[in-house]
């Protein structure tokens, strides 16, 4: 029988993962995982997909003349020998296999250290294919693969590696050029940026050419200045690229209306980017409306710390002082036929309205749900960081209101 290990006896030194590929037995093809199941000393490696099922294991074979015990290891299925090595070693051996019960041809046998190398193969054999695409000019397909790879390099655990970095770097760069083919110069920057994010100047000829075809070739210096910084990205979730996406939306949004000199949007991380990656906006909205069924739904923005709180509240204070806000503000409190709740509730809604072209782009709900959720976060930072609550002050003084009144 297998033996289930202790933790501290894991065979972590010994590969951890094992590819069979090109097997005439067709289901014996796939990843196989070490589990913490020894047998014979070694590791037993079960079917990525098929579990317990398909197994490499290390078996004895007794010599019935002398009672000597060699060892080899075996493909089998459900107890059934399909392929089979014979070595002393702990490791399964990448050489050496023949048919047993299975059918040839004889399988290919990769054995690698560690489960990422074998994501890393995937994305590797995707970019290949992409590669392919892209020489056809079958963009759509060219993009299909590189995605496939990216998502394969999602799946790893080492995400500050050379080969995590300079894989997805490549897989990127291709995906925004077959975008720009097809006249997507948004997505084509997005993924620019990404790039250039993981390393720097990496896809910066492609983010020009991105920027000019979205008409900001004289801005392009400007609005690439902070990529490259590691800022853009989330480092939780690199190739989660919703923030971005966010980020150059609104880059497009602001320099469209805004005048060239005003600041760059900050970009926003999210913890629901990560969670619900693959979801569309709809989708999303939905899935996190549902499980918040007894308040408004505020959105999904998230303020994760002290500085991007201080910069919202910035923000805010631009509103706050402009003549628009403090006029609408003077007409409601010279009204006389409002109760003091009647009041609060009007100053509710006016500095919602306010903050609309503020809050909204950011992920907040529209109106008051929207106001609420920020002012619940912010909160959090009002009460830890003096610069915060210092400025909560100030606002609440432009505003006449308390902050707190606002949730």
């Amino acid at each position: 029988n297998n033996i289930a290990l202790p933790n501290a006896m894991v065979f972590a030194d010994l590969p951890q993962a094992v590819v069979v590929s090109g097997a005439g037995c067709e289901e014996a093809n796939g990843v196989y995982r070490a589990t913490e199941k020894e047998y014979c000393e070694a590791p037993v490696y079960e079917h990525a997909d098929r579990g317990q099922e398909l197994k490499i294991t290390r078996e004895p074979h007794k010599n019935a003349k002398t009672g000597a015990v060699k060892y080899g290891w075996l493909l089998g299925k459900s107890g059934q020998p399909l392929y089979g090595a014979r070595t002393e070693s702990l490791t399964v051996p990448a050489s050496g296999w023949k048919k047993f019960g299975g059918d040839e041809p004889i399988p290919a046998i990769k054995v690698l250290l560690h489960m990422d190398e074998v994501f890393f193969f995937s994305a590797d054999d995707s970019k290949l294919a992409g590669d392919d695409a892209m020489e056809q000019k079958d963009w759509q397909s060219a993009i299909q693969h590189y995605t496939a790879g990216i998502d394969m390099l999602k799946q790893t655990t080492d995400r500050l590696n050379e080969g995590f970095r300079s894989r997805a770097c490549l897989l990127l760069t291709q995906r925004g050029t077959a975008h720009l083919q097809l006249k997507e110069p948004k997505a084509a920057l997005r993924d620019a940026v990404a790039a250039m994010d993981l390393e720097h100047s990496a896809a910066e000829a492609l983010a020009l050419d991105a920027l000019t075809e979205l008409g900001f070739k004289d801005l392009s210096h400007k609005i690439l200045e902070p990529v490259g910084s590691g800022h853009i990205l989330d480092p939780a979730a690199p190739l989660v690229l919703r923030c971005v996406d966010r980020w150059v939306s609104e880059i497009v949004n602001h320099f469209s209306e805004a005048d060239a000199d005003t600041e760059l949007p900050m970009p926003i991380h999210m913890p629901s980017d990560r969670y619900l990656d693959g979801l569309d906006e709809e989708t999303r909205a939905a899935v996190i409306k549902k499980y918040i069924p007894d308040e408004p739904f505020g959105g999904t923005a998230v303020i994760s710390n002290p500085t991007e709180c201080l910069e919202l509240m910035k923000k805010w204070e631009e509103v706050f002082s402009g003549m628009e806000f403090q006029s609408r503000r003077k007409a409601l409190w010279d009204r006389r036929d409002l109760s003091f709740p009647q009041r609060m509730m009007e100053t509710r809604t006016m500095v919602a309205e306010s903050l609309a072209k503020v809050l909204e782009p950011m992920g907040f709900a529209p109106g008051r749900p929207g106001l609420a959720r920020c002012v619940k976060q912010m909160q959090i930072h009002w009460s830890t960081d003096k610069n915060c609550a210092n400025k909560a002050l100030d606002l609440e003084e432009m505003a006449d209101v308390s902050l707190a009144d606002l949730e």
